[in-house]
């Protein structure tokens, strides 16, 4: 094989420049080398390193019923409507969509309330569906989850005081 190579390399050089000799010689004595490696035992090219990989799926356990902040947020909290209420109290509610297909779902949400520290509270505040729930005013840590299917929504929402806050959602 090396033979029939150089043969082949000597009888195409006579016409060629002599920098062109060059690069013909290193790529012949490449792919000899390259020859001599996969006729041997080993399973892999000299100097070859599996790198690592580079595509992961990776996911996250998502508790909404746990006190913690997730890794990233989830989903979209697209607007936050206010609307009057004849009592003048801070409530909330929720519509929910789902993120690729912008169909309405069924969702419960959680609400964390945060204090001026950034210290979240253990107990969470329940929302079942769109009825409206009568809260504080002020910032909070939401989770929430599809009622049908692993599809969650998290982030950080501000509620106005003395009106009902109408949070609309993208779970994902």
């Amino acid at each position: 094989m090396k033979k029939v190579l150089l043969c082949a390399a000597v009888l195409s050089l006579a016409a060629c420049k002599s920098t062109d000799i060059r690069n013909i010689t290193s790529s012949v004595s490449d792919i000899a080398s390259i020859g001599s490696a996969t006729t041997t035992n080993t399973t892999t090219a000299p100097g070859y390193e599996h790198s690592p990989v580079q595509y992961a799926n990776e996911s996250e356990d998502i508790s909404v019923h746990r006190t913690g902040k997730t890794s990233k947020d989830y989903g979209v909290i697209r607007s936050i409507r206010a609307e009057k209420n004849p009592n003048g109290m801070t409530m909330v509610r929720f519509v929910a969509y789902h993120l690729d297909s912008g169909a309405a779902l069924e969702s419960n949400q959680y609400l964390y309330s945060m204090d001026e520290n950034g210290w979240m509270n253990k107990k969470s505040i329940l929302t079942l569906d769109t009825r409206a729930k009568m809260l504080n005013s002020g910032e909070y840590y939401l989770k929430a989850k599809a009622k049908s299917g692993d599809f969650y929504t998290t982030g950080m929402v501000q509620l106005a005081s003395g009106v009902t806050n109408v949070v609309t959602i993208d779970l994902q």
